[in-house]
């Protein structure tokens, strides 16, 4: 269980999980009338300058997942996981330009 490709694949996963998470909560908490629909092609694809912001909060879930490895001891996952996160900070950094 202790590899660096599980790190990555769980890394990778983490924020997509994050991602309609926070949607989850963004349509039913905060703005009530919309679905899930419309969050990620309305809000999310729809509006370049909240991409960056909403994978950023997106990247929350691969913290947590981080240091659920480190409780455990897997740090070669955990290096994985490091490794998805800067693959998604280029992307984020992408998205700002």
């Amino acid at each position: 269980m202790d590899s660096l490709a599980i790190g990555i694949i769980l890394g990778l996963l983490g924020p997509v999980a994050g991602f309609f998470a926070y949607g989850t909560i963004y349509v039913t908490a905060i703005k009530s009338q919309y679905d899930l629909h419309w969050f990620v092609n309305d809000l999310f694809i729809g509006t370049p300058p909240l991409r960056a912001r909403v994978l950023s909060l997106s990247l929350i879930a691969d913290a947590l997942i981080f240091f659920a490895l480190d409780r455990f001891h897997l740090y070669k996952s955990m290096r994985g996981v490091i490794a998805a996160m800067l693959a998604y900070a280029v992307v984020v950094i992408i998205f700002l330009f």
